[in-house]
């Protein structure tokens, strides 16, 4: 039996607009990276997708689902202001008011989806992971106890030097309750913005690695494997994560090699 192909590095598109990544390794999940330069508008027909639209940068303004307005608020940086999101339901037509950077996670919707709802910061659940150098604050969005049918969405922040997906664990097997099938995507911003991480993907049982090094809203999709994140000396890395698959239930299995990390 074959195994699905290990991450893969896009580099972010450039302009004004709703740009749609091209990930032919992915058959669940799907990633925009949206800007709309101050003054203007641009519309989405979301089509047969549920829609999960989080805010990384611009002022407050509204983001409009078939004529119902949510306000979001204001976002200077991901890492010192919290975030604010929008699920929109297929069949419907988002209009996005710049100035606006956002990342939007689009999977085929699966039975009745919910209405389009709004997500807002004190609705939104942060912890933090992890302990030495692999601590990193985790902000929920969309949970598995929100509305929707197939996506989970969040944010994660490392701390200069740090680890996170760590200790190394993967979610490419459907094979409850020990591990369940999600691809997943990250886009990923540094602090300062001239910084740098390191995202892994590896298959254990034959070995087959990749490492790639990432900067301000690159985007990895990762179709399978285990997949740790490294940011570098000086710099904060965060990354917008999204996953979508058969079911939405998110149960990661730890490299059986390093699980004992964890307990220190």
């Amino acid at each position: 039996m074959s195994r699905r192909p290990l991450a893969t590095h896009h580099e972010p598109p450039t302009g004004p607009g709703f740009h749609l990544l091209d990930t032919p390794d992915l058959q669940h999940l799907r990633f925009a990276l949206i800007r709309v330069p101050d003054g203007e508008v641009i519309e989405h027909d979301t089509g047969t997708d549920e829609i999960v639209l989080v805010k990384l940068e611009g002022g407050a303004q509204a983001v409009e689902c078939d004529g119902e307005r949510f306000e979001l608020p204001a976002r200077g940086s991901v890492f010192t202001d919290e975030p604010s999101a929008v699920y929109a339901p297929p069949g419907v037509t988002l209009r996005l008011h710049g100035p606006l950077l956002a990342g939007a996670y689009l999977a085929e919707a699966r039975g009745e989806a919910p209405g389009p709802y709004a997500v807002l910061a004190d609705e939104v659940s942060t912890v933090t992971r992890g302990s030495a150098n692999f601590r990193r604050e985790v902000r929920d969005i969309v949970p598995r106890d929100k509305r929707g049918t197939r996506l989970l969405v969040g944010e994660t922040i490392n701390p200069p030097g740090n680890w996170s997906s760590s200790p190394p664990h993967k979610h490419d097997r459907e094979a409850p309750p020990e591990e369940s099938d999600l691809e997943e995507i990250y886009l990923y911003r540094l602090d300062p913005e001239q910084g740098f991480g390191f995202q892994g993907s590896y298959h254990a049982e034959p070995h087959e690695a990749k490492t790639f090094k990432v900067q301000d809203l690159d985007v990895v999709s990762i179709p399978a494997g285990y997949h740790p994140v490294v940011s570098g000396p000086g710099y904060s890395l965060y990354y917008l994560w999204g996953l979508a698959g058969a079911n939405r239930e998110l149960t990661w299995f730890p490299d059986p090699a390093h699980a004992w990390v964890d307990t220190t």
